[in-house]
């Protein structure tokens, strides 16, 4: 099966800030929008992600094998993609991180 681009497959890039795509279990958006979606900062989130053992589907800040191009890294350019069992796991791992609140 070969790849083919968005535009063929007829899906829409990320062409907005503040938006997540998900379509038939795969979500999708900017390392940003993830991050202002699940309300943490784009560190807590990859560091949830890792601690969580989820490998996002895509990556583009990561460099393909064979490529000799940086990948862009800055969160506002990074998309990723994780099913939607994968969003619930880094959810859940990133409630670990908010302190729990005492009852008065």
């Amino acid at each position: 099966m070969r790849s083919r681009s968005a535009r063929s497959q007829k899906v829409a890039p990320h062409t907005r800030s503040g938006e997540l795509t998900s379509q038939s279990g795969i979500v999708t958006g900017r390392l940003t929008d993830w991050a202002e979606a699940l309300e943490t900062t784009t560190t807590d989130l990859m560091a949830a992600i890792d601690r969580a053992g989820v490998e996002p589907l895509m990556d583009t800040g990561v460099s393909k094998d064979g490529e000799g191009h940086q990948r862009p890294t800055r969160p506002e350019l990074r998309c990723i993609a994780m099913t939607e069992a994968d969003v619930g796991r880094v959810s859940a791992e990133l409630l670990h991180l908010v302190p729990a609140q005492s009852s008065r």
